[in-house]
């Protein structure tokens, strides 16, 4: 862990790099996260990639068009809508 993490749970093997910030989240397994990226109340599935600059839980409408967003305000993100971004 090279970034900030806040109240989160982190699985093993999981990378936050340098200047990235996750609060209430969970990273399963194998997820690496990129430079700047920032994370709020996100569940990340295993193995993803969350790529360098990254905003996910900060924006309620891009969350809803890009992940699964419950009604709570908990981001889901899969490896598979990670790929739909390109």
């Amino acid at each position: 862990v090279s970034g900030a993490v806040f109240r989160s749970v982190l699985f093993s093997q999981v990378r936050v790099h340098s200047h990235a910030s996750v609060n209430w989240s969970v990273l399963l397994p194998g997820v690496q996260v990129g430079r700047s990226a920032r994370l709020t109340r996100v569940v990340i599935d295993r193995d993803c990639e969350i790529p360098d600059g990254m905003v996910i839980g900060e924006d309620a409408a891009a969350d809803a068009a890009n992940f699964f967003r419950t009604d709570s305000g908990i981001t889901l993100v899969t490896r598979d809508m990670l790929r739909k971004l390109g």
